[in-house]
């Protein structure tokens, strides 16, 4: 009798344990399924939603990958100027291209460059041009970045040139206006300038100039220099859904291929 007292005894134990188990892990699945994402879960999901294709995520995933900002301080204003940027790669050097007029300092004692809240040193200006209104920076590599490669991630033959700039095609950028970011917009070409400015209709704003533009390949094609001014209602106004891009075949890349790989 006591041993069948002890079995019993026993067999309750078991499913008490069994049943805690199964409650716990049930519990356990609850709270993991509804619970709230946090930044660092928020910024860990895939870039994009699923319905794009999977020509439209590389070139999304490219574009959120290696988009920087740029941070310079002016010595003599007591101003700082904020810009964005691709991170990009020519062998093992690392770079990145900017505009000029986001340099508020003509060398990297004063430039730095940010991502996710940590600084990163700019090494040298190694190229710059009032003109076309581009710098290419050198820096070291960045971790939590993924730089695109120089020339194979850029556009560069004809038939993706003229595929790219071709009115309502897709392209996609990201950058940090505002100073918030990084954020990433979709557009389409609008069409081009006399002088080889491409109309890209998407949204854009102050900081948002250097962002790289790529196409639906997955391919740099230019980087924002400004938004379109024009007359309005109101007169003379911005217009922030009309974006200047400047194809990145206008920037003299010599002094990136003197360097070397």
């Amino acid at each position: 009798m006591f041993k069948k007292c002890i079995k019993f005894i026993s067999q309750l134990i078991v499913i008490s344990f069994v049943g805690a188990a199964v409650s716990f892990a049930v519990f356990y699945t609850h709270m993991v399924e509804h619970r709230i994402p946090t930044v660092p879960d928020l910024r860990a999901l895939p870039t994009m939603a699923s319905a794009y294709p999977v020509s439209s995520r590389v070139a999304i995933n490219k574009s959120v990958s290696s988009a920087v900002r740029i941070i310079s301080f002016s010595e003599n204003a007591g101003e700082v100027s904020v810009a964005s940027g691709t991170y990009f790669r020519y062998g093992k050097n690392h770079y990145v291209l900017t505009v000029r007029h986001g340099l508020a300092a003509p060398s990297c004692d004063l430039i730095q460059i940010e991502v996710d809240g940590v600084l990163y040193p700019c090494e040298s200006v190694i190229a710059q041009d009032d003109y076309h209104d581009y710098a290419i920076l050198s820096t070291e590599e960045i971790l939590n970045r993924k730089a695109i490669k120089f020339p194979g991630d850029f556009v560069t033959k004809f038939r993706e040139w003229t595929q790219t700039v071709t009115p309502l095609a897709p392209l996609v950028y990201t950058g940090f206006p505002n100073t918030i970011g990084p954020v990433t917009l979709a557009g389409r070409v609008m069409g081009i300038s006399a002088d080889e400015y491409v109309y890209y209709n998407s949204y854009a704003w102050s900081g948002s100039s250097g962002s790289g533009v790529f196409n639906a390949k997955g391919k740099l094609m230019g980087y924002i220099v400004a938004i379109d001014v024009g007359r309005t209602e109101y007169g003379i106004d911005v217009l922030e859904n009309v974006i200047l891009v400047v194809p990145h075949y206008r920037v003299d890349w010599r002094p990136l291929l003197e360097r070397g790989r």
